[in-house]
């Protein structure tokens, strides 16, 4: 078996509604429209990876209720391998509610009480023969796998979003990072990106990408300063998991040798096109729809919409 990226992580369930306003107190407002997603950041950078063209492969923990059975049957129907999976019998799994108004988001959210991946419970061949390993947060399951995956010669790709000290402390450990504009700001009070991003590469990666939100984003690439705008024709949806499929589309790019301002603008591309449907994942594109839009600026409609209609089918767990 060879897989371009494996991802290790812990798949949520998110359940979206798209309101035109937030009601006031013991106030009514209908939805526009609601959704039943997977969510959680590695996989679905994992599923956009899949969308695109590449080979994924998740390692992770889900409890054994509906919302974890979701969660792999979302995976399954989306391309990524669950083989390595595990389920927790008796646990549940983390959802959450995201109330999607035009201009902000509000989110509920309910711990599972799933357990953890353990260091034993990795398959080194499985990552070992990956040529990608994707994580967001350095608990002892995820150093394990990016000690595997240095040993191995596999490439590691962080999704560093909210600052956590330990990230920084294994940058050794990471060869691409991306980050928040959140986490940048919290570990750069002063000094420009350029600067900074050169710092980060001193300590060990060999790409470090600041994503901006609407100001597109900007990094150091194998030496080469890069930046690239968003896309601001765009008619935005909802920004929900718009960072985590620009990670999957960043890697498609790493994938196809790609320069770091082809891919930078790639990634944009796919994460825009995301946030004009509700959700993390019903607004990832095939690679034709990005391609198009790349060369002419227009969406083709009729991908999205399957994969949006087939989200609004709620906690399908099996083909029907």
């Amino acid at each position: 078996m060879s897989i371009d990226v494996v991802g290790v992580g812990y798949p949520v369930v998110d359940c979206l509604a798209r309101i035109p306003f937030f009601p006031e107190k013991d106030g009514l407002v209908h939805m526009d429209d609601c959704s039943w997603q997977g969510g959680g950041m590695v996989s679905t950078g994992l599923i956009a990876a899949s969308v695109l063209g590449a080979s994924a492969g998740m390692v992770g923990v889900v409890g054994d209720d509906q919302y974890g059975r979701f969660c792999l049957y979302d995976f399954e129907r989306n391309g990524v391998d669950t083989s390595h999976m595990v389920m927790d019998y008796g646990a549940t799994t983390n959802f959450a509610i995201v109330l999607s108004e035009k201009n902000c988001r509000s989110f509920l959210s309910r711990d599972g009480n799933r357990r953890e991946l353990q260091p034993e419970e990795l398959d080194a061949q499985y990552i070992a023969q990956a040529k990608y390993l994707l994580v967001t947060e350095m608990d002892a399951a995820s150093v394990a796998a990016c000690q595997i995956a240095h040993e191995n010669g596999v490439k590691v790709v962080i999704d560093a979003d909210i600052f956590d000290q330990r990230t920084v402390d294994h940058l050794d450990l990471i060869d691409v990072f991306i980050a928040s504009q959140i986490f940048y700001e919290e570990m750069f009070q002063e000094g420009s990106i350029c600067e900074n991003c050169r710092k980060i590469c001193g300590m060990g990666p060999e790409i470090a990408i600041i994503t901006l939100g609407d100001k597109g984003c900007a990094g150091i690439f194998r030496g080469e300063y890069i930046q690239a705008p968003s896309f601001d024709s765009i008619q935005v949806v909802d920004t929900t998991g718009a960072g985590d499929v620009f990670h999957g589309a960043f890697i498609y790019g790493l994938l196809q040798n790609w320069s770091g301002t082809v891919i930078a603008r790639f990634a944009n591309a796919v994460a825009a096109i995301k946030c004009t449907r509700l959700g993390g994942r019903a607004g990832i594109p095939n690679l034709e729809t990005v391609e198009k839009h790349l060369a002419t600026g227009v969406i083709e409609q009729g991908f999205l919409e399957k994969r949006a209609e087939m989200y609004r089918e709620g906690l399908v767990t099996e083909a029907g």
